[in-house]
């Protein structure tokens, strides 16, 4: 029985030796390998990150070299097209318009009325101012109603009178004349516009009239 077991584990050991060495083998590839990454890992340089480096000032920007790099840019330039030309237009041809012929005016029916003459711009009135047995002075009030200077002419008449004098108040002296009857009395100076001045007068033989027959200045009547 002894040889029995001698040969049973003879036979067992020769079984397993061949796996005994494939493990061994690969134990020993694993412990290589293991070495190997371990000698890798160790040989690199340790990637400790370092303090970060501190910000410097900016660089500072002048106006005058803001404006210059403004300059230096290239600017695009732009082509003008040409503007189209409008073709002109075919003018219309305006027909002339046929003028009217005035209508002929309707002459009027009736009769012919008179205008009536404008009145004077120069205005009188009579005063008596003295009277004497057979004489008298009178007075002749002008007054200028327009807006420009006027000249005036004043008439009298006096049957069978003669002038004695006559002078003016107020304005520059008048001319006389006439004789017997009638006188005429014309300004030395135009009146102003507004203004008023006295004509006298000094007639003699009158008999026992105290005012002229007739007067007017400028041909209307004198007021009284």
């Amino acid at each position: 029985m002894a040889g029995r077991r001698r040969a049973r584990n003879g036979s067992t050991a020769g079984l397993l030796s061949p796996w005994a060495v494939v493990s061994v083998g690969v134990l020993v590839m694993v412990v290589l390998l293991g070495v190997a990454l371990g000698t890798v890992v160790s040989s690199r340089p340790s990637a400790a990150p370092g303090p970060p480096p501190e910000p410097g000032p900016l660089p500072a920007l002048s106006a005058s070299s803001f404006a210059a790099s403004r300059s230096a840019a290239p600017t695009a330039s732009r082509t003008v097209r040409p503007s189209r030309t409008p073709s002109a237009s075919p003018s219309r041809t305006v027909s002339p318009t046929p003028s009217r012929s005035p209508s002929p005016t309707a002459a009027s029916s009736g009769p012919a009325v008179n205008q009536q003459p404008s009145p004077a711009q120069v205005t009188g009135t009579y005063r008596p101012v003295e009277t004497y047995d057979g004489a008298f002075i009178g007075e002749v009030r002008l007054t200028n109603l327009s807006t420009a200077p006027r000249s005036w002419t004043v008439r009298v008449e006096v049957p069978g009178a003669r002038l004695v004098s006559a002078w003016t108040e107020g304005t520059a002296q008048a001319g006389s004349s006439g004789s017997r009857g009638t006188f005429t009395f014309t300004s030395g100076a135009d009146l102003a516009p507004g203004a008023s001045a006295s004509l006298r007068f000094h007639l003699r033989d009158t008999g026992t009239a105290t005012r002229p027959t007739s007067c007017t200045v400028d041909g209307a009547p004198c007021g009284r």
